[in-house]
């Protein structure tokens, strides 16, 4: 009888964690919706700091392993010498956001999240299509083929925005719904991806979004090939060459003139992107101006999003991070998760250029939902004894028990 209350104390503690769960999720999404409009949110400090209460009430009602406890405290404090070192709080946040992922059904926040944000799109180019809040046109300046031309933003801040969102919320429809995808609507999403490019002119986003179909179509449609362990530890390749390639950006860029004449053709190609690095004050992110943990006059902002991680946030926090994500592809290899690594690595190859993934929105970046399945896994097989914070004393104990 006394088991059964004890249990039945603990379902309420957990229900009540999942509730704060998903109220902090859906202030964080409303925070991007936000974001995307032309409105200027004057309270999203206090906005984040409401999500993150509730991620951290989420943690507070989470029973933990020892092992787990202690990867939380480690990742909360090279994520609180970041904070104090750069004055940015995001590493803070997407270390609570991610433990606090424990017990929740991720599949079921990942659906939720893609709703929500294309409800939320829809909404925005509502009001713009009717005249109350932002254009349904951008004619702004552009880059390139931009220039002087009239491309779809739909309310949103810009075109290229408008094709990054369109591009991420794919993206993440592939992986909720990839049982139910058909060839068929693979065509069709190419098909929007073509309309997608000629009404915005974005021609990164096009290729990015062309790579996650046929990625995705792929291994869908070889389940032989997304079994082999090669096919996710290339993604690992792939993944440092990215990062190896910021570096060699943040290393070169200047301004185009004194560049060599074959990096000149290179940022040409990417759009101007390697020289954005440099036109700030002491060469903004440029690699000589990166810190071990950041500085909190580093708020430049420019596209490459592997250069402006470890701008930002600095060196030892941005190694983390790359680390937290190999180790993520080892584990959707262990779990034969390919259409999770498609989205890994979709994100993982994109941040070279756009820096969609490298922000202070939680709510954008989906492959912190995968990290938040996956990061018990990552430390062994599942512990016989978990605890809340109140009674983590009692693991110390069972730990000494365990290693005699």
């Amino acid at each position: 009888m006394e088991k059964q209350a004890v249990l039945t104390t603990n379902e309420k503690i957990e229900k009540a964690g999942l509730l704060c769960f998903y109220i902090g999720l859906l202030l964080e999404l409303l925070i991007v919706i936000l974001d995307k409009s032309s409105w200027i949110n004057p309270f999203e400090g206090q906005m984040f700091r409401v999500s993150f209460l509730f991620f951290a009430l989420k943690i507070t009602m989470t029973r933990y392993s020892f092992k787990e406890w202690t990867a939380i405290l480690a990742a909360g404090l090279i994520a609180g010498i970041c904070y104090l070192c750069s004055d940015r709080d995001e590493a803070v946040r997407v270390v609570v956001f991610v433990a606090a992922m424990k017990g929740v059904d991720y599949k079921k926040a990942m659906k939720l999240t893609f709703w929500c944000t294309v409800f939320g799109m829809l909404v925005l180019a509502g009001l713009a299509g009717a005249g109350v809040l932002g254009e349904v046109w951008d004619a702004g300046e552009g880059y390139g083929i931009k220039e002087g031309s009239r491309r779809l933003c739909l309310g949103v801040g810009n075109s290229n925005a408008l094709a990054i969102m369109v591009w991420a919320l794919m993206t993440l429809g592939l992986y909720v719904y990839q049982e139910k995808m058909k060839w068929q609507y693979y065509c069709l999403l190419i098909v929007l991806s073509g309309i997608v490019y000629k009404l915005t002119f974005t021609r990164t986003t096009l290729l990015m979004m062309l790579f996650t179909l046929v990625a995705a179509a792929v291994l869908q449609y070889a389940p032989k090939l997304r079994e082999r362990a090669w096919v996710y530890w290339s993604g690992i390749a792939v993944l440092f060459l990215c990062v190896g390639f910021s570096v060699f950006a943040a290393h070169v860029s200047t301004w185009p003139p004194y560049m060599p004449e074959w990096i000149q053709k290179l940022n040409s190609i990417l759009t101007g992107r390697i020289a954005s690095i440099y036109p700030f004050t002491n060469g903004g992110g440029v690699l000589e101006n990166w810190k071990l943990f950041g500085d909190p006059a580093y708020v430049q902002y420019f596209d490459m999003g592997y250069v402006r991680l470890f701008f930002w946030y600095g060196i030892i926090p941005g190694i983390c991070c790359i680390v937290a994500l190999c180790l993520l592809i080892e584990q959707l290899r262990r779990k034969k998760d390919a259409m999770g690594f498609v989205l890994a690595i979709s994100f993982c190859i994109f941040t070279v250029v756009e820096a969609h993934a490298v922000s202070v929105y939680i709510g954008r970046n989906y492959v912190l939902f995968l990290m938040g399945a996956y990061w018990c896994g990552v430390l062994g097989k599942k512990a016989v004894k978990e605890e809340y914070w109140w009674r983590f004393w009692r693991l110390f104990s069972l730990s000494r028990k365990e290693a005699k």
